[in-house]
């Protein structure tokens, strides 16, 4: 079995832990707080940068926004899709096709 160690227990972390053990990986998380929360009152903004390696980042990216939309549509899930812009000069990485207008 393949083992899987997971840095947070928000969301983030939550739902890559469950879809990961899902998968049948051997999941470890490791978190400052286990007992009564998931980030109850903090929010992540999901956009992958400094990630390696790039050649797999853009499947990854696609599948990740694709469960994020599934996980908004679920009431009750913590998860909500907003706008998010981005400024400066990069061109958008190449994930951003066909998922951000």
């Amino acid at each position: 079995m393949t083992r899987a160690a997971i840095a947070g227990a928000g969301v983030a972390g939550l739902t890559c832990g469950a879809v990961l053990a899902g998968n049948g990986f051997d999941v470890t998380l490791f978190a400052r707080e286990i007992e009564a929360t998931t980030s109850a009152v903090a929010s992540a903004i999901w956009y992958p940068y400094h990630i390696e390696p790039k050649r797999k980042v853009e499947r990854w990216a696609r599948v990740s926004y694709r469960e994020f939309e599934r996980l908004a549509r679920v009431h009750g899930s913590g998860v909500s899709m907003v706008e998010f812009h981005i400024r400066g000069e990069e061109p958008l990485p190449v994930w951003c096709d066909g998922i951000m207008a």
